[in-house]
């Protein structure tokens, strides 16, 4: 059996950009998954609403379907290699990984541990005469950054294992409008004081905080589809579309119709 048969997943293509042209791509959506690794300079990375600056070292991860959008300091032009990939296990593989869908920017890392694989990728013929060798280094290269989260893995397992069962109840049950603090409180067996005083060890947010933001970044995701303001609105847990509408506003500084707009006009 084929290295990409047993493991589905293969690289389709890799490079070296060097960016003193000031060369930036989006904002706009990619149909495969792409890992940049900077290796000199510096520059941007957007990711949804999220856009963080990144230097030497860092590595950041972009995944099919996703809005993003990056570019080159201006005055310390980063230089960068990238591997685009595709395959069924991508999404699991990553998930393991320090860089995934919801953590798509890692910490620097030593080029000796993460660039020869970049190289060595860029320098083979993807489609005939390395394409099993190649979907075997491109194994390599992941699982280097799946040996990295290993440190915050040890590190998760010592979380108070309610605040995980609070925030898995929140994202099975945020679509529906009656679901509350006092929902999530009831169904753990604990009082709202206790709960309260778990979220806001974690993150900083009252349960309520934390679920209002929730929803709010389910939604972006449906206006993104294109779906209208009133139906993301009862997909997400708000009654009143209206509601729904100045809620948004407020954290986005723009009405949901005007969000929905953008991302139309780039489909």
């Amino acid at each position: 059996m084929l290295v990409s048969e047993m493991n589905g997943i293969r690289p389709v293509d890799a490079g070296r950009q060097d960016c003193h042209d000031l060369h930036s791509w989006g904002p706009g959506v990619r149909q495969c998954y792409i890992i940049h690794y900077i290796i000199s300079g510096k520059g941007t990375f957007t990711c949804g609403k999220k856009t963080y600056t990144l230097t030497a070292g860092q590595s950041f991860l972009i995944c099919p379907e996703q809005v993003v959008q990056y570019a080159p300091d201006e005055n310390e032009p980063w230089e960068y290699v990238w591997v685009d990939f595709v395959g069924e296990q991508c999404r699991q593989i990553l998930a393991r990984s320090v860089l995934n869908p919801q953590q798509p920017a890692a910490p620097p890392l030593r080029q000796e541990r993460l660039l020869p694989y970049f190289e060595c990728l860029c320098q083979m013929e993807l489609y005939r005469r390395n394409s099993q060798e190649a979907v075997g280094v491109l194994l390599v290269l992941l699982g280097v950054y799946q040996d990295l989260a290993e440190p915050q893995r040890e590190e998760r397992k010592k979380e108070d294992p309610r605040i995980m069962e609070a925030m898995a109840l929140i994202a099975a049950g945020y679509h529906r409008s009656e679901f509350c603090a006092e929902t999530i409180a009831r169904k753990m067996a604990v009082s709202r004081t206790t709960l309260n005083r778990l979220f806001q060890k974690k993150i900083g947010w009252s349960p309520g905080q934390y679920l209002l933001e929730y929803r709010l970044q389910q939604s972006e995701k449906l206006l993104q589809m294109g779906m209208t303001v009133k139906q993301t609105a009862l997909s997400c847990g708000f009654e009143d579309p209206f509601y729904y509408s100045r809620v948004f506003r407020k954290h986005y500084g723009m009405p949901p119709s005007d969000y929905r707009l953008q991302f139309a006009e780039i489909q």
